[in-house]
C-alpha cells in the first residue's frame, strides 16, 4: 500500500513539475509573441509646446490612421512629453489638443517598422473670444530696430553662419504682389508692396509693419509668408516662430511657409523643431530641391544626427540622383552615422557617395573637404592628404580646404607646407569675416517683446 501511495506521489511531483513547465513555456511563447508583434511596430514621441517652447501638460495627442479612422490617444505629462507605439508601419495623421490652445496636426507621419520617430507639436494660445482669428492682434511687439553689434550672437560659428544663411535664403523666397481678389486684398496688396519698397530702401520696422497690416487685411499664404520672412530676416526671433505656425495653420499645403517655420526654428536654437518641419515641407513637394537643401546644410552644421534627415535625403538624392548637392549631403549624413556606430558600412557607402558628386561637379570644394574627412576618420592619411590637394587645387578660395590641408601636411611632417597653407587660410578666413561683419552691421536687428505678462 504505501509503494502505491509512494508511486502515487511521484507522478503527482512529475505531474505538477510539467504543468508548471508548460506554464513557462506558454509565458515564454506569449512574450516572444509580444515581442516580436513590437518589434514589427514602431515608437512615435515628442514634445507638445508653446512657440516659445514652454511644455504643455496633459494635452491630448491622438495618432489617426487615414485608412482605419481613429487610432491611439494618449495625454503629455507635466514636461509636454508623450509617446505612443503602433503595431504595424504605415502614414499617419498626429493632432494635438488642449484647452485655451488652437489644436495643430501633422498630416503625414510616416513610421517604419522597428523605428522610433520623435515629432514635436507646438499649439498657439487661442483669443480671449476662445477660437484662434488670423487677424488677431500678435503675441508679440516689434519695439525697434538696433545695430548687430548691440545684438550679439551664441552658438557655434556653424551654427550661427548657418542660420543667417537660411534666413537670407528664406526670405529670397518671398512672393511678388498676387492679382487682388476683392477690394481688402488689393488694399492689403498695397501694404505689402510698400512693405517691400521700405525693405530695399533700408527700414525693416516700416516694412514689417507694412506687412502685418497686408496679412489683417487678407491672410493670405503669400502676406503671412512676407511677414514672417521679414521678422527672420532681422532675427525677429520668437516672432518669427510665431508668424511662420499662424501661416502654416492657415495654409498648411504651402512648402514654403513649412520651411520658412523649419528656419525660423533653427535660429531660435530649435533645432529638433527646424528638422522635423523642413522634412514636413520636404513631402508636401518632393520634387523641390529646396527644402532639402536647407535640411542638409542643418545637418552639415550639427554635431548629432537630425532626425528625420536620414528618410528625407535619402529620398532626395533617389529623387535626383545627378545632383551634386544630393549627393555630397546624403555622404555626409552617412559619414556621421558611420562615426556614430563605429560601422565600415557607412564609411564604404558616404565615400561611394562624395566621389560621385565630385563627378558631377568637380570645382565643389566642400565635397573634397567631406571626403578627406572621411579618410583621415578611417586613418587613410595619405589618402586624405592626396584628396585636400584636389581640393584647393579645384577651389583656391575655400578656407576649410587650406586649413585641412595645413592639418595634413603637418601630420605627414611636411611643416614648411603645412605653414603655407595655414597663411593661406587665416588670409581667406580674414576676408570673409570681414565681408561676413560687413554684412551684418548693415542688417538691422528687429528688438521684439512680448505682450504677455
Amino acid at each position: 500500500m504505501r509503494d502505491v501511495i509512494s508511486i502515487g506521489r511521484k507522478m503527482l511531483r512529475v505531474f505538477s513539475l510539467l504543468t508548471l513547465a508548460w506554464a513557462a513555456f506558454a509565458s515564454l511563447a506569449v512574450a516572444q509573441n509580444v515581442a516580436d508583434t513590437a518589434g514589427q511596430g514602431a515608437r512615435l514621441e515628442g514634445k507638445v509646446c508653446t512657440a516659445t517652447g514652454e511644455p504643455i501638460g496633459d494635452a491630448l495627442v491622438q495618432l489617426h490612421d487615414s485608412q482605419q479612422g481613429p487610432g491611439l490617444e494618449v495625454r503629455t505629462d507635466a514636461g509636454g512629453k508623450y509617446a505612443l507605439t503602433v503595431t504595424r508601419a504605415g502614414r499617419y495623421e498626429l493632432r494635438a489638443s488642449q484647452n485655451g490652445f488652437a489644436a495643430a496636426a501633422v498630416q503625414s507621419v510616416e513610421l517604419a517598422n522597428g523605428e522610433t520617430k520623435h515629432v514635436d507639436m507646438v499649439l498657439t494660445k487661442q483669443s480671449a473670444a476662445g477660437r484662434m482669428q488670423f487677424s488677431d492682434e500678435p503675441n508679440f511687439t516689434v519695439a525697434g530696430v538696433t545695430d548687430w553689434s548691440n545684438v550679439g550672437l551664441h552658438g557655434s560659428d556653424a551654427y550661427v553662419r548657418t542660420s543667417e544663411s537660411l534666413a537670407k535664403e528664406t526670405a529670397s523666397l518671398k512672393p511678388g504682389a498676387a492679382a487682388p481678389k476683392s477690394a481688402a486684398a488689393s488694399e492689403a496688396n498695397s501694404h505689402r508692396l510698400l512693405g517691400d519698397a521700405h525693405e530695399k530702401g533700408g527700414d525693416p520696422l516700416a516694412a514689417v509693419n507694412e506687412y502685418e497690416r497686408a496679412v489683417k487685411l487678407d491672410p493670405s499664404e503669400g502676406n503671412y509668408f512676407a511677414w514672417g520672412s521679414e521678422l527672420l530676416l532681422h532675427r525677429g526671433g520668437i516672432a518669427a516662430v510665431e508668424v511662420f505656425h499662424k501661416g502654416a495653420l492657415q495654409h498648411p499645403k504651402s512648402e514654403r511657409m513649412r520651411a520658412g517655420l523649419g528656419a525660423a526654428y533653427y535660429a531660435n536654437g530649435q533645432f529638433a523643431e527646424a528638422a522635423a518641419n523642413m522634412c514636413e515641407a520636404s513631402d508636401l513637394n518632393p520634387a523641390d530641391a529646396q527644402p532639402y537643401l536647407f535640411l542638409g546644410r542643418m545637418e552639415i552644421a550639427s554635431t548629432g544626427v537630425l532626425g528625420c534627415s536620414d528618410e528625407k535625403l535619402r529620398r532626395f538624392v533617389t529623387l535626383q540622383p545627378q545632383n551634386p548637392l544630393a549627393n555630397d549631403y546624403y555622404g555626409f549624413l552617412l559619414w556621421k552615422q558611420g562615426r556614430q556606430i563605429g560601422h565600415g558600412d557607412e564609411f564604404g557607402r558616404a565615400e561611394a557617395y562624395f566621389k560621385k558628386a565630385l563627378a558631377l561637379d568637380p570645382t565643389h570644394g566642400e565635397v573634397y573637404v567631406h571626403l578627406g574627412m572621411l579618410y583621415n576618420a578611417q586613418g587613410e592619411k595619405d589618402a586624405a592628404l592626396r584628396t585636400f590637394e584636389q581640393g584647393v587645387a579645384a577651389n583656391s578660395q575655400s578656407s576649410a580646404g587650406h586649413y585641412q590641408l595645413s592639418l595634413a601636411y603637418r601630420r605627414a611632417g611636411q611643416s614648411e607646407k603645412a605653414e603655407q597653407q595655414m597663411k593661406l587660410y587665416k588670409e581667406l578666413k580674414r576676408s570673409e569675416d570681414a565681408q561676413l561683419e560687413k554684412e551684418r552691421r548693415e542688417m538691422r536687428q528687429f528688438v521684439t517683446t512680448s505682450k504677455e505678462k
